[in-house]
């Protein structure tokens, strides 16, 4: 049995494969502590790990307009990414107790220099495409953050780097919950494992609610993000649309709005949270922000999307929906007339629905959370066996 250390933050789908390969771990009966921000420590602990919560308190991604990306991104380079809080936290894990490996969250940079420089078998969990952290619009605007990584580094004793993803590079392994069939063709570094995405995770809601998915008509499923982004807007547009078309709709709101606020027409039912494992199956398709766990989860279905992002890896995720022709990119301003217009168009398109069962076919060939494990246990495995000085 070994022991193993996940560090981690409470994003919402940045969980999926965290709490997945946490699960696929205890249940072959290795002992998992998992630090991250109070607010997840029941999801943790309902996957048989042990919690240790952050010092950090919960609410530090409150935004005064939770649209404004370019302040999101601030935050997440002062409080997140880069936080010396988080890095301090860790570091005090580590003088408590060892363990055989560490799991770092790909985004929380400074954790996993620290992770690294204590010699310990380091992985980071890439929860995002691999992509965009090598390079783009999303790189650059992490570039201030380089200053801030490598004065931490100095510190520990650890050489100053040029890009951020000479950290992902130096660890013992890179686990990616992205298929490759999704990313463009960017050559991997050799330390990536690309486990596919995690469909059978542990829900990230501990109340579920019960949906009707009987129906002669196609089922829509419209689902934006489970965190507040400023979403109610775009939400109303999308409900609007589907009140004005021959289908049966199930909209999940998440907690950040409550579904009485929501004036649905009679073909749809509206809920906080339903596992969308059991609703994709019988879905046609799906109306979403495109965030990457509702996206790979409808591509994993074989489901095609109608894609409005609304920020962080948003945009990416819903041209690549659009370039591989499983679904339709849209403005975050689309009105009801456009989003209606566009799913109407996608539920007759028979490529795009050609092209979403394909990504499901590859997508089925990727290990998910038992792979997650598999590198992690192999990684013990080489510690166990290295010879000793």
């Amino acid at each position: 049995m070994a022991n193993y250390l996940f560090v981690t933050w409470d994003g919402a789908g940045n969980l999926v494969p965290t709490l997945g390969a946490v699960r696929a771990l205890t249940a072959r009966g290795h002992r998992v502590s998992v630090l991250g921000h109070a607010s997840i420590a029941e999801r943790v602990e309902a996957v048989g790990a042990r919690f240790v919560a952050l010092s950090q308190d919960d609410g530090w991604d409150e935004m005064a307009d939770p649209a404004d990306f370019e302040a999101e991104i601030r935050l997440m380079i002062e409080s997140l990414c880069f936080s010396p809080l988080i890095a301090d936290d860790l570091a005090a894990c580590l003088r408590r107790e060892t363990p055989d490996a560490i799991v770092v969250d790909c985004l929380l940079f400074t954790a996993l220099d620290v992770a690294l420089a204590s010699g310990i078998p380091t992985t980071s969990l890439f929860h995002t495409a691999y992509t965009i952290l090598r390079g783009g619009p999303l790189v650059e605007m992490f570039a201030p953050g380089i200053a801030l990584v490598n004065a931490g580094r100095a510190t520990l004793g650890l050489p100053a780097i040029e890009r951020l993803s000479d950290i992902h590079d130096a660890c013992a392994s890179a686990i990616v919950a992205v298929p490759s069939e999704f990313e463009p063709e960017i050559p991997d570094a050799a330390n990536v494992v690309r486990i596919g995405p995690v469909l059978d995770a542990p829900p990230l809601s501990t109340t579920v609610d019960a949906v009707e998915l009987a129906g002669d008509l196609p089922l829509v499923l419209i689902s934006l993000s489970t965190s507040e982004q400023g979403q109610a807007d775009l939400l109303t547009r999308c409900v609007d649309a589907v009140a004005e078309l021959p289908v049966r709709a199930i909209v999940t709101t998440g907690p950040s709005i409550d579904p009485d606020t929501i004036a649905a027409g009679a073909n749809t039912q509206v809920v906080h949270y339903a596992p969308h494992a059991g609703i994709l199956p019988s879905a046609a398709l799906v109306i979403t922000h495109a965030g990457l766990g509702t996206t790979l989860a409808a591509l994993g279905h074989g489901v095609p999307m109608v894609c409005v992002p609304m920020g962080r890896d948003q945009f990416f995720n819903a041209q690549r929906v659009q370039e591989l022709g499983a679904g339709t990119m849209l403005p975050p301003d689309a009105s009801t007339e456009l989003i209606a217009a566009a799913a109407r168009t996608l539920l007759a398109d028979e490529s795009a629905h050609a092209t979403a069962t394909r990504l499901a076919t590859a997508i089925a060939g990727y290990p998910g959370a038992n792979g997650a494990a598999d590198v992690l246990e192999s990684l013990t495995a080489r510690t166990e066996l290295a010879p000793t000085s």
